[in-house]
């Protein structure tokens, strides 16, 4: 059995602090991390892309700025069930929200954070109604009383695991490319449309249908099998399943809409918002969160030629984004609705939809490799904690 040790006593528990007013907000400053941000920034954003805040103003709010290597989670809200560890790459500044780990020497931030994310905190949560966690039950989780030479060592294999599975994953983003470059040169850039083929406001050719969230109070809703889509579902181009399910009573007792087959959804909410808007397409009937729309064509649009018309506008869709009071990024349905989409003739859009079908081969094997290191990288990460690596 493995010998372990309060976490309070190799690193320093805290909160954070009640976030400043939207007027003390700058362009420039430290950055201050809410549990919203925590989305972006581990899907790949960067510090940078949180709101900032300006020293004085810090100061005069009382703000604790956090080193370098501060390990920070959701303690409180529905973030908390999310599971979502990240470790500073910067200093920063912390809403009261968070829990934040500040390295003290005794043990190895990258160790602590590969094992929080295996073990998340939110097993701590005792009413999932109201999630919560007291500071003082993150200070009391045993964690493995490893030394630190061995904890570097495992920190490093890890890093590297995680690395190959990033690598893979960037792979499968440069094979999407390939898609890209063939939708512009058979119909050309949507936005300047140098064809000038004919278009239509995506509001004026589609119709978008809103997600919901089932309340989380009533467990029977989520004992099911029908896939409930939310943004942290959407790292892929075609959905499959989903993290999290709902039963079938669920559409006659709630305003939660299924979504047919063959669907673009879209994220319109949430701090991914600032570098990314995740796209994808359903392989099967399912269900969205409020934080994203579906997207149903008319009969004249093919739905994979009209998916991938805002695939490759993404660059021009993320400059629509905006942020809303609390700081939160959105993507509103007038300026979603406003996106061009291009009609060229039923043929045209079935002649691309063919080289999407093609290339779902080559894609499928660049996927399975991504599917081989994720499950390479779990497996190492059991056994380091189980003291088998």
């Amino acid at each position: 059995m493995i010998e372990t040790c309060p976490l309070s006593s190799v690193v320093d528990v805290s909160a954070g602090q009640p976030a400043p007013k939207t007027s003390e907000f700058a362009d420039t400053g430290t950055p201050f991390i809410r549990a919203g941000s925590l989305e972006n920034l581990l899907n790949g954003g960067s510090l940078a892309d949180c709101e900032k805040v300006p020293e004085a103003n810090a100061r005069r709010n009382g703000l604790k700025l956090y080193p370098r290597d501060t390990i920070v989670f959701a303690k409180s809200g529905m973030s908390a069930t999310l599971g979502r560890v990240y470790r500073l790459k910067a200093p920063a500044y912390v809403v009261s929200h968070l829990a934040a780990l500040v390295p003290t020497g005794r043990y190895d931030p990258a160790y602590l954070t590969h094992w929080l994310r295996g073990n998340p905190p939110s097993h701590l949560i005792k009413d999932p109604a109201y999630p919560s966690i007291r500071v003082s039950e993150i200070e009391d989780v045993a964690v493995p009383n490893t030394p630190l030479p061995e904890q570097r060592r495992i920190a490093a294999i890890l890093d590297k695991a995680d690395g190959i599975r990033r690598k893979r994953g960037d792979a499968l983003v440069m094979a999407d490319g390939l898609l890209k470059s063939a939708f512009l040169e058979m119909f050309g850039n949507p936005v300047s449309n140098p064809r000038r083929l004919a278009q239509k406001p995506l509001a004026e050719c589609a119709r978008f249908i809103s997600g919901a969230t089932p309340s989380k109070s009533n467990p029977a809703f989520w004992e099911g099998e029908f896939p409930w889509v939310s943004p942290k579902d959407m790292k892929v181009d075609t959905i499959h399943d989903a993290e999290d399910h709902v039963t079938e009573s669920v559409f006659q007792q709630t305003n939660l809409k299924r979504i047919t087959a063959g669907t673009p959804l879209i994220v319109v909410r949430g701090m991914i918002l600032a570098h990314t808007v995740p796209m994808a397409i359903t392989a099967r009937e399912v269900a969205i969160n409020q934080d994203m729309k579906a997207i149903a064509f008319d009969d004249a649009i093919d739905a994979i030629f009209g998916f991938w018309c805002l695939r490759v506008q993404h660059d021009a869709i993320l400059g629509r984004v905006s942020t809303a009071a609390h700081g939160t990024k959105r993507l509103d349905t007038e300026n979603l609705g406003a996106v061009p989409i291009l009609l060229p003739d039923k043929r045209a859009q079935l002649a691309f939809v063919s080289i999407v079908r093609q290339f779902e081969t080559l894609r499928t094997s660049v996927s399975d490799a991504v599917v081989e290191a994720r499950d390479l990288f779990q497996s190492l990460s059991q056994r380091a904690f189980r003291g088998e690596l």
